[in-house]
């Protein structure tokens, strides 16, 4: 498992949600959710593979509803989700 990437991939996708702006208020209410789910896995030093798979899940979820209003911030969830899959989970 390379949580280290993934991390790192986190810590990106943290940082873009903290700076994405949204007039929708179901879209900045999932965004800062998303934003303090990463935050919480980032601080932990052992993470529970079912932190990682439900993060996984709530960011399909985002994506789906996300992808055309905030194309970065999308990649961003895409590449998270890439690398959970590479670590099997």
């Amino acid at each position: 498992m390379d949580k280290q990437k993934l991390h790192r991939e986190l810590e990106q996708l943290h940082a873009e949600l903290q700076q994405v702006e949204s007039p929708d208020r179901n879209d900045r209410e999932m965004l800062q959710k998303l934003a303090g789910d990463i935050r919480k896995i980032l601080e932990q030093k052992e993470t529970e593979t079912d932190n990682y798979g439900s993060l996984r899940e709530r960011l399909r979820e985002a994506i789906a509803q996300l992808e055309a209003s905030h194309p970065r911030a999308t990649l961003l969830m895409r590449q998270a989700i890439d690398q959970l899959a590479y670590m099997g989970i």
